[in-house]
């Protein structure tokens, strides 16, 4: 089984090919952040040195909350425990819904029950917080690009915005590495250089770098596509409206100012290439622009 071997590391060989990185992001509608300084192991979590009931508790939460769980902690932090207690985020990605909230606790008992409920949350235990957060990905023991290139980007943005800045465990899409998430609204670049991501991430909810940008994680792949082919043509950040299957593995989405763009879906868009460090080479899908028009406004 062929894998990544010597030198060929996974965000080279995609880079190498100028696979393309739209429509790439995960589908993550919420997040579950928790703050842990120890050591993370090959999973987001556990991690080395958490305890495996505390583990599996913030598992079921985030699941119960339809949430993806993150290990996170400051750039740079690696405390041999966990004095000082933890930081907790619940944020809501979806368009229209925009929320982080946020709690500290104190030990891991806490944890056991974070104040979660279904999609509510215990405002008795939850403070709103009015500033965005940024995540790298910088999970080493899951890949060691993310590592490698995460880390220096993580200290360049957390030295100019130190307060919103963290490292996260994996947050998919190795191959990309340097992956940068900024939150509420999910949005998820790919190939950060240290150089860039301060103006990348500074801009990224009015202006996405589209050079680097992969997409919003609480929309479906296709309409992500759409919103890329859209953003190459028009020049302009369109807001999605709906969706539809035409079939055929095509999808028809219309965004905002009545901008109609078919996009075909293609389960083997690329030849087999690393798509992770040590694993062994597969395909990935891709989208392909179908069509794109303006439909006129009713009655005109």
């Amino acid at each position: 089984m062929d894998g990544v071997q010597g030198g060929d590391w996974c965000a080279d060989v995609s880079s190498g090919r100028d696979e393309p990185l739209y429509a790439t992001a995960s589908r993550v509608a919420r997040w579950l952040l928790v703050e842990h300084r120890a050591a993370w192991g090959p999973e987001s979590v556990p991690s080395g040195r958490m305890p495996a009931s505390v583990a599996r508790a913030l598992a079921d939460q985030a699941a119960a909350w339809g949430a993806r769980l993150l290990l996170i902690r400051r750039p740079g932090a690696r405390a041999a425990n966990d004095l000082g207690g933890r930081q907790i985020f619940a944020v809501d990605s979806r368009p229209g819904y925009e929320r982080v909230l946020t709690r500290r606790v104190d030990d891991d008992v806490s944890l056991l029950d974070l104040g979660l409920d279904g999609p509510s949350y215990d405002m008795n235990l939850w403070n709103d917080r009015e500033q965005p957060l940024h995540l790298v990905c910088t999970h080493g023991s899951n890949d060691r690009c993310c590592a490698t290139r995460g880390r220096p980007v993580a200290a360049a943005l957390a030295a100019a915005s130190p307060e919103t800045t963290w490292e996260c465990s994996h947050l998919g899409g190795d191959r990309f590495a340097a992956n940068l998430l900024v939150l509420p609204e999910g949005l998820i670049f790919g190939r950060v250089q240290p150089d860039d991501v301060v103006r990348i991430a500074t801009q990224a909810l009015h202006d996405p770098d589209p050079a680097t940008f992969r997409g919003r994680s609480s929309l479906p792949a296709p309409v992500q596509a759409a919103q890329a082919f859209a953003r190459a043509r028009l020049g302009a950040e369109l807001a999605f409206v709906a969706q539809t299957v035409r079939g055929g593995n095509v999808w028809d989405v219309v965004l905002a100012g009545g901008v109609s763009v078919a996009v075909a879906y293609d389960r083997n868009a690329l030849v087999p290439a690393v798509l992770s460090c040590g694993d062994p080479a597969k395909t990935a899908p891709g989208y392909r622009l179908v069509s794109l028009e303006r439909v006129p406004a009713a009655g005109r």
